[in-house]
């Protein structure tokens, strides 16, 4: 009651955007911290994950066996 409760991943998600990354889950810890101006701050888990990305075919050389 009376909580507000302020998060931001905006910039965190935008820049890890470019490069794929995309939020999976955020998970709360029973971490609390209280600043110089009496607000409590937790800290949390953020898991992203990246699509995996297709790996170049490697090129099959045909062994020749020489006796």
């Amino acid at each position: 009651q009376g909580v507000e409760v302020q998060t931001d991943y905006v910039p965190l998600l935008n820049s890890l955007a470019m490069y794929g990354w995309q939020l999976t889950c955020v998970l709360p810890t029973p971490i609390v911290k209280t600043n110089r101006e009496g607000n409590l701050s937790t800290k949390q888990i953020v898991f992203l994950q990246r699509p995996s990305l297709p790996q170049k075919a490697k090129k099959k050389e045909s062994k020749v066996n020489t006796l």
